[in-house]
């Protein structure tokens, strides 16, 4: 089934909204409540709860992402002679790329941690790198698609 312009740009640019947003607010708000729990097994059980709660939602952001982006570069397929397009896809794909990998990587690393005495000093601070390169990576793919609706 072919997504309609509207559909496709709809779903690319709401899941990419929420994958950002999400990610970001979980890196501020719910680590920056967390860093106020004292005893480290709660911090880890709440941080296991609020991070899995979102694992869900934002799987759901994503997946929408990828989906109506397939949509609007089936639809740009006859553009890619263009100038300039071709090298907007290919910034936009690497960033929705690195994006996937970051939030992999801090999926990964969050499992890791899900022990009883929660996760060491390195792997706390390995954490914190992935779970800020989503919000980061995922900004900068917000930002290269700006010029498309200009």
């Amino acid at each position: 089934m072919a997504l309609t312009p509207p559909v496709a740009r709809t779903l690319h640019d709401v899941g990419l909204a929420a994958w950002f947003g999400g990610s970001l607010m979980g890196v501020t708000g719910l680590n920056g409540a967390l860093d106020a729990v004292r005893d480290p097994a709660e911090r880890e059980r709440l941080a296991g709860a609020g991070w899995g709660g979102w694992g869900r939602i934002g799987t759901a952001a994503t997946a929408a992402h990828l989906l109506g982006g397939a949509g609007l570069l089936a639809r740009d397929a006859v553009r890619r002679r263009e100038p300039g397009v071709a090298a907007a896809a290919a910034t936009r794909t690497a960033l929705t790329g690195a994006a996937l990998a970051a939030s992999a990587w801090a999926g990964a690393l969050g499992r890791r941690a899900a022990t009883p005495e929660g996760p060491d000093a390195a792997l706390r601070r390995r954490i914190r790198v992935a779970e800020w390169a989503v919000p980061v990576v995922t900004g900068a793919a917000v930002v290269a698609g700006a010029p498309r609706r200009s």
